[in-house]
Protein backbone atom coordinates (compact mmCIF):
# COMPACT_ATOMS: atom_id res chain seq x y z
CA UNK A 1 0.00 0.00 0.00
CA UNK A 2 1.41 3.57 -0.88
CA UNK A 3 1.72 6.08 1.34
CA UNK A 4 0.68 9.68 0.49
CA UNK A 5 3.54 11.44 1.67
CA UNK A 6 2.13 14.92 0.36
CA UNK A 7 1.21 17.62 3.25
CA UNK A 8 -1.99 18.96 3.45
CA UNK A 9 -2.66 23.08 3.46
CA UNK A 10 -3.82 24.12 6.53
CA UNK A 11 -7.46 24.98 6.77
CA UNK A 12 -9.11 27.86 8.34
CA UNK A 13 -12.53 28.74 9.21
CA UNK A 14 -12.65 32.25 9.52
CA UNK A 15 -16.21 33.23 9.36
CA UNK A 16 -16.91 37.25 9.22
CA UNK A 17 -19.47 38.83 11.87
CA UNK A 18 -19.42 42.35 9.64
CA UNK A 19 -23.40 43.85 9.00
CA UNK A 20 -23.72 46.40 6.46
CA UNK A 21 -26.80 48.41 6.81
CA UNK A 22 -27.89 51.01 4.54
CA UNK A 23 -30.82 53.33 5.20
CA UNK A 24 -32.27 55.66 2.66
CA UNK A 25 -32.51 58.77 4.51
CA UNK A 26 -30.20 60.23 2.54
CA UNK A 27 -32.17 59.81 -0.54
CA UNK A 28 -35.31 61.06 0.57
CA UNK A 29 -36.71 63.69 -1.47
CA UNK A 30 -40.08 66.02 -1.01
CA UNK A 31 -41.67 67.35 -4.22
CA UNK A 32 -43.88 69.52 -2.70
CA UNK A 33 -44.20 71.03 1.17
CA UNK A 34 -46.78 68.75 2.89
CA UNK A 35 -48.27 70.48 5.68
CA UNK A 36 -46.84 67.29 8.39
CA UNK A 37 -43.98 67.91 7.19
CA UNK A 38 -43.56 71.10 8.64
CA UNK A 39 -45.44 70.44 11.45
CA UNK A 40 -43.60 67.93 11.89
CA UNK A 41 -39.92 69.51 11.61
CA UNK A 42 -41.45 72.75 13.85
CA UNK A 43 -42.13 70.35 16.66
CA UNK A 44 -38.34 69.28 16.23
CA UNK A 45 -37.05 72.56 16.45
CA UNK A 46 -39.14 72.91 20.04
CA UNK A 47 -37.41 69.65 21.10
CA UNK A 48 -34.60 70.69 20.67
CA UNK A 49 -34.86 73.73 22.05
CA UNK A 50 -36.21 72.43 25.15
CA UNK A 51 -33.29 70.25 24.92
CA UNK A 52 -30.66 72.66 25.16
CA UNK A 53 -32.34 74.82 27.86
CA UNK A 54 -32.11 71.59 29.98
CA UNK A 55 -29.02 70.65 28.60
CA UNK A 56 -27.07 73.82 27.11
CA UNK A 57 -23.95 72.98 25.69
CA UNK A 58 -22.44 73.34 21.87
CA UNK A 59 -23.81 70.02 21.14
CA UNK A 60 -27.75 71.25 21.97
CA UNK A 61 -26.67 74.52 20.16
CA UNK A 62 -25.84 72.36 17.06
CA UNK A 63 -28.99 70.19 17.48
CA UNK A 64 -30.96 73.49 17.28
CA UNK A 65 -29.68 75.13 14.30
CA UNK A 66 -29.77 71.77 12.40
CA UNK A 67 -33.37 71.45 13.75
CA UNK A 68 -34.57 75.01 12.18
CA UNK A 69 -32.37 74.73 9.12
CA UNK A 70 -34.77 71.76 8.49
CA UNK A 71 -37.63 73.63 8.83
CA UNK A 72 -36.57 76.13 6.61
CA UNK A 73 -36.04 73.66 4.52
CA UNK A 74 -39.61 72.61 3.99
CA UNK A 75 -41.69 75.69 4.78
Amino acid sequence: MAENNSKKAPQYNAPSSRVTIAFPFGSIKIAESDDRITAIAALVVELAQRYAELSPGADAIDLVERAQAALSAVS
